[in-house]
């Protein structure tokens, strides 16, 4: 009998801790100091922040409307991420899938990381989007793109998006958050298909005010790894929990 009731209160429990999520984004809006001060406004802020409503799935605000989205990442690859889209009342819309939102064509794969890469209090997003070779030549990205927040609902546009050249040195299979510079600064791991049955983890370590730089061949030797299709390099899971707390 416990264990049952044990499952029939989960539920709500999860539903409570993301609406003291929801109400932290709220008192920050409502009662944040101007000038930044410690006090209770410092406290607000924090609880405030993106959390984790578990190990795939990350609450903030990705459109910049104030109100808390749900990003799930299932398995942590970044090439099934969804988005629920918030309301001012708490609550949170239908699941729409990013591949979708990002306009993937027939036949390609969009893949996505999403976490603030710039440490600045808004949710950016890496998109790649390409069509896999299906052999030993990898393909280019059609899109390859970073994009600070705010996002538009409708496509997951910036009005500061850039070029990222992720997809020019290989094709993109996985895009994971990973914490190799040990600073406040999310990076990317990124698993390649880098042609002959190679598959390798680059990576891109991210920069205060300009978000994940370009490829650094130093710093691939330091924090990358090289492997096969039949023994593929190691990726990070836990990337989010390296800079997010829960939301309980």
């Amino acid at each position: 009998m416990l264990r049952k009731r044990s499952r029939l209160i989960a539920a709500p429990i999860a539903a409570v801790a993301l609406s003291l999520a929801f109400a932290g984004y709220q008192a920050s809006a409502a009662g944040s100091s101007p000038s930044g001060g410690s006090g209770q406004s410092g406290k607000v802020a924090k609880a405030a922040g993106p959390c984790l409503a578990d190990a795939t799935t990350l609450v903030g605000d990705l459109d910049g409307d104030g109100h808390p989205d749900k990003i799930a990442n299932p398995g942590h690859t970044g090439t099934k991420m969804t988005i629920q889209w918030g309301a001012a009342d708490g609550s949170f819309g239908a699941k729409q899938s990013v591949s979708d939102l990002l306009g993937a064509k027939e036949g390609e794969v969009a893949t996505a990381a999403v976490a603030d890469f710039q440490n600045d209090g808004t949710l950016d997003m890496v998109v790649n989007i390409v069509e896999p070779s299906g052999g030993d030549d990898p393909s280019t990205a059609r899109v390859a793109e970073y994009r600070p927040g705010p996002l538009e609902r409708s496509d997951l546009g910036s009005a500061k998006a850039r070029h990222s050249d992720i997809g020019d040195h290989g094709e993109v299979q996985e895009l994971r958050i990973a914490n190799y510079g040990d600073d406040a600064y999310p990076d990317l791991a990124i698993l390649n298909n880098s042609g002959d049955g190679q598959l390798d983890r680059d990576v891109r370590l991210s920069n205060a005010g300009s978000g994940p730089g370009d490829f650094d061949y130093a710093l691939k030797e330091k924090y990358g790894e090289f492997g096969t299709t039949a023994e593929p390099p190691a990726m990070p899971s836990d990337g989010w929990k390296q800079f997010y707390e829960s939301c309980s």
